[in-house]
């Protein structure tokens, strides 16, 4: 427990789903090693799980924002020791559940196979709308599936954009870069009507970077009635974010990154979002640190986004 007179996230989190915000868990790199990736993510959730309780400030005086207002809990991991598809199986269940309730699932995994679970989890529970998905991502993760029917971490966008539910206009990546996209998979995505923002174009913008992400997710809420925000921490840069199995040679910056997660948690209209390719095997502290704090700063963007709304007010 933290002291007294400095409350933190862990004096805030229980055990459950009873939280208006769950994180869930998924330990699983099988889909990485599948896509000739360095394993070592599917101890990410515990990874991420030993530092949060020290993370964040409940009330945060620098944003005025009391994190107390808001129920977090802990839902726990998915499926164990479960194959890959087993695992995808058991992940898109428990996302539907947790949607249903309007809960709004962090899930931190483990391989970015996982995004294909939690869309068709986003899907079955938002029948009766439609989903949009921004990818944030320096690669675009459309490769097809080994041997035909093989999912792995490569393949999540492809296997959404190829889902009969989902329209392509409504999938963008953000933060791509052309050095680890290929044509042949950019054509693919194109076609499909996705877009791509990419990272020079970020670069070059001159603004922030949350400013263009914002954009995004106010244009796919022009149509969508919920977006999915997928976040591969591999777009951020290896200065910042170490322990991936790709590192990125440059990035989004940690500051990026904590700032697109609380633009995430105040959009009313983000359903639910994940965090994938954090390797604690590679290096565990630092990065672990990371995907702790962009977990802290979605729900203080959870908390403003309930202030606009009426919800969760003591």
């Amino acid at each position: 427990m933290s002291k007294t007179d400095d409350p933190r996230l862990g004096d805030l989190m229980t055990t459950g789903d009873a939280g208006q915000l769950v994180l869930l868990g998924y330990p699983h790199d099988e889909g990485v090693a599948r896509n000739g990736g360095r394993v070592g993510a599917a101890g990410a959730p515990a990874a991420v799980r030993k530092t949060l309780p020290r993370i964040g400030t409940l009330y945060n005086p620098e944003l005025d924002v009391d994190l107390r207002t808001l129920t977090v809990t802990d839902g726990g991991d998915v499926a164990v020791g479960a194959s890959l598809e087993d695992a995808h199986a058991a992940l898109e269940k428990r996302v539907a559940e947790l949607v249903a309730q309007d809960k709004v699932p962090f899930v931190i995994g483990g391989g970015n196979d996982q995004s294909i679970a939690n869309a068709r989890g986003l899907l079955s529970a938002k029948s009766d709308g439609r989903v949009g998905a921004i990818n944030v991502d320096a690669h675009l993760d459309v490769r097809p599936l080994l041997d035909g029917d093989r999912a792995h971490s490569g393949s999540p966008f492809r296997q959404l954009l190829d889902d009969e539910r989902f329209d392509g206009h409504d999938f963008c990546v953000f933060a791509a870069q052309g050095n680890q996209c290929s044509a042949t998979h950019t054509h693919y995505l194109q076609g499909k009507g996705g877009g791509i923002v990419w990272m020079s174009a970020l670069r070059s913008s001159g603004k922030p970077a949350v400013d263009m992400f914002k954009a995004r997710l106010d244009q796919l809420s022009e149509e969508c009635t919920d977006i999915f925000v997928s976040f591969d921490i591999d777009s951020i840069s290896g200065a910042d974010a170490p322990g991936v199995s790709c590192v990125a040679s440059y990035g989004l910056s940690a500051i990026d990154a904590f700032e697109i997660c609380f633009a995430a948690g105040c959009h009313p209209k983000v359903s639910l979002f994940d965090c994938s390719e954090y390797n604690p095997l590679i290096e565990e502290h630092r990065t672990g640190r990371l995907v702790a704090n962009m977990f802290y700063y979605f729900a203080l963007g959870l908390v403003c986004r309930n202030e606009r709304t009426g919800i969760g007010r003591m």
